[in-house]
């Protein structure tokens, strides 16, 4: 076939070269897009988002380094209960519950969240549990980690096959093994309870490595083996 000759296949192709090109040499941000009018010749526009925006999706970001109890809480209340407190607002609601100086230096404690959640008609609760109740959990919960000495409040929203999943308000989403999980963690759940959890919510999707579920169909398959990914480069094990 004449290389003068272009099929729409090729066509395509040129515009998924020249859009790679283009994304390479522009910044991106949170749901900005590409205007490809001028490369196939009609009116479209194509959605980019970055890793980052990947990696924190449906997960309120700490803005402070006290604040991963407001930011996990604001995230459960926000993409659970669709109730959405700006982590600012929320930590000025809770400090009546504690003080400044307190605050920087340990951060919100469960007390704290259940003070506060019984304030807009929901109720907290904490729960001694071992991890093989991770693995049965209805809804979401709030854990607190303790990483080289640092406590740091995270969601945990399922766990599967030795796997931890993990909705982080400082690192994002992303999965721990179980053994390494069971380490940092003190065995103490926060539940909020009162009303439905949404049962459209991103917490509760896609919480499944899809590395091991790839691997597991090729050995049923009698396939060469899936490349196992780890540490979050691959953007399945991101959510």
């Amino acid at each position: 076939m004449s290389g003068l000759v272009s099929s729409p296949a090729s066509r395509m192709c040129a515009v998924a070269l020249a859009l790679c090109a283009t994304a390479a040499f522009m910044p991106v941000h949170a749901q900005s897009t590409i205007d490809a009018t001028h490369l196939v010749g009609v009116p479209i526009k194509l959605p980019l988002r970055s890793m980052r925006d990947i990696r924190y999706s449906s997960i309120v970001s700490q803005q402070y380094d006290y604040s991963c109890g407001a930011a996990a809480l604001a995230t459960l209340l926000k993409y659970g209960y669709g109730i959405d407190i700006p982590e600012p607002e929320l930590i000025r609601r809770m400090m009546v519950y504690s003080t400044p100086e307190v605050v920087v230096k340990n951060g919100f404690s469960m007390l704290d969240m259940k003070k506060f959640v019984e304030t807009i008609g929901l109720r907290g609760r904490g729960f001694r549990v071992n991890t093989d109740a991770l693995y049965h959990l209805q809804i979401p919960v709030l854990v607190l980690m303790n990483i080289d000495g640092y406590e740091h409040f995270v969601i945990v929203k399922h766990a599967e096959n030795g796997r931890v999943f993990i909705a982080d308000p400082a690192l994002g989403n992303r999965i721990v093994a179980e053994d390494d999980f069971a380490k940092t963690w003190n065995g103490l759940v926060f539940a909020v309870l009162g009303k439905p959890f949404l049962e459209d919510s991103p917490l509760l999707q896609n919480n499944e490595s899809l590395a091991l579920k790839l691997r597991e169909n090729a050995l049923l398959n009698g396939t060469a083996a899936t490349p196992f990914f780890e540490y979050g480069l691959d953007k399945a094990v991101m959510f």
